[in-house]
């Protein structure tokens, strides 16, 4: 256990930033423009780089629009999932989702959206993302081929586009594996049956998932804009807990609503505020402040920003599968696997922060570390107590945490946190 002295007060220039509790960092100094618009980019001509920080397009922001609709539609499935293979399979769906998603974002850092042809292209890209949330509710079924092919139309697009740009030197990357292994083998699997096709999309998944870190010494010598993809990634974490509220909301204003329905609609909407503010409050600032100093940005891209949020995206799409049987049946004791949706969902959201720190400051914050253990043992809850009454202490814990953290952070308190070995950006 080692512990952090925090600055207060005004920094000089020059210093980096302030740290705060959990390793969340918020800087006290506007970044030098000059400095900015002199770092390297990831790409050649002619991409244009914002001295004042690339943000998030209008094109972007449409196409972000689509993944409401997926996160919206896996969620749903996991909802009626009637096993924890049957969840599986759900989850699964989402990979190809994330790293479309993923593949657009990087494709787009450190270029301005302002031409047709890109415009045109973002558009395409979401049409296909669009077809596969449609198929999503039967992709294991008849309609896995529509799935399939849909993501292989957006992998191709994608691998296409990142050739022209000449963002890699070497031809073999993520883009070209997800073009030539991982889309064709879903396509194969769609045509298969239940297991099989489960199988190999799990492995096509894996591929995805694993491909970055195998290839990552071509990863290592590119650059990216340290505003815009905190800002996207940000975005993505906003559309996923605007699906919690959507999901319950839109299911409650179908049926009456009882006192026990419209408590657990209270609680399911400070549980949502809970849960920004974990992200918000502290995190989001330290996300962009590591890329801006990271000697090598492609570390954090890969672990903390791909998979550290793929994490935290799944955590919140469980937890709107476990708060649509909140409040559909408040006072209900859940049975099977959705008796863990909700207190999973929330501790994997909470770890997954410990995950992103350790990764850019070498250490875990302890409060969260702390919370995110006492929530999965919150699961065990699950099958004795009704809906609300896990969800009223999930929605306890989270409030005593936060608390917590902005207390400490008042007081000047130092940082407590357990190292786990060098991160890519040192604590101060």
């Amino acid at each position: 256990m080692s512990e952090v002295r925090q600055s207060r007060g005004k920094a000089p220039s020059g210093q980096r930033a302030e740290t705060r509790f959990d390793g969340g960092i918020e800087p006290l100094t506007s970044p030098d423009p000059v400095s900015r618009a002199n770092r390297p980019s990831a790409i050649s001509p002619p991409a244009i780089i914002n001295p004042h920080g690339q943000r998030v397009s209008w094109a972007e922001l449409f196409f972000d629009l689509v993944f409401v609709f997926a996160v919206t539609q896996v969620a749903s499935a996991a909802q009626n999932a009637a096993s924890a293979v049957a969840v599986g399979r759900a989850l699964v769906l989402f990979v190809p989702f994330w790293w479309a998603w993923v593949g657009v974002s990087i494709l787009y850092n450190g270029v301005e959206l302002t031409s047709t042809k890109r415009h045109l292209k973002v558009f395409a890209l979401g049409l296909g993302a669009f077809i596969m949330s449609i198929s999503v509710p039967d992709a294991y079924g008849q309609r896995g081929p529509v799935f399939a092919f849909a993501y292989l139309g957006i992998r191709a697009l994608l691998a296409w586009a990142i050739l022209r740009r000449g963002f890699f030197h070497d031809r073999v990357n993520p883009y070209l594996v997800s073009a030539m292994i991982s889309a064709p083998l879903i396509v194969i699997g769609s045509f298969t049956p239940l297991p099989a096709r489960a199988w190999i999309w799990l492995a096509a998944a894996l591929i995805e998932l694993v491909t970055p870190t195998l290839l990552h010494r071509r990863l290592d010598d590119l650059h990216f804009d340290a505003s815009h993809l905190p800002e996207r990634f940000g975005l993505f974490v906003i559309i996923a807990l605007g699906e919690v509220l959507v999901g319950v909301g839109v299911q409650e204003s179908r049926q009456g609503l009882s006192w026990s329905s419209l408590t657990a609609l209270v609680l399911a909407f400070v549980l949502c505020c809970a849960l920004w503010w974990t992200y918000f409050h502290f995190a989001a600032p330290a996300l962009e402040h590591a890329l801006r100093e990271a000697r090598m940005q492609s570390v954090l891209v890969r672990s903390v920003f791909s998979h550290g949020h793929l994490a935290m995206v799944t955590g919140l799409i469980l937890i709107a599968a476990g708060l649509a049987q909140a409040v559909r049946s408040p006072l209900h004791h859940p049975a099977g696997v959705h008796a863990y949706f909700l207190a999973t969902g929330t501790a994997l959201y909470v770890l997954s922060f410990c995950y992103t720190r350790a990764r850019m400051f070498g250490g875990v914050g302890v409060a969260r570390l702390i919370g995110g253990l006492l929530a999965a043992a919150l699961a065990s809850l699950g099958p004795f107590a009704p809906t609300v009454v896990t969800l009223a202490a999930l929605v306890g814990l989270l409030i005593a945490l936060n608390a917590f953290e902005a207390w400490w952070v008042a007081t000047n308190r130092s940082v407590l946190i357990i190292r786990t070995g060098r991160g890519v950006i040192p604590d101060a």
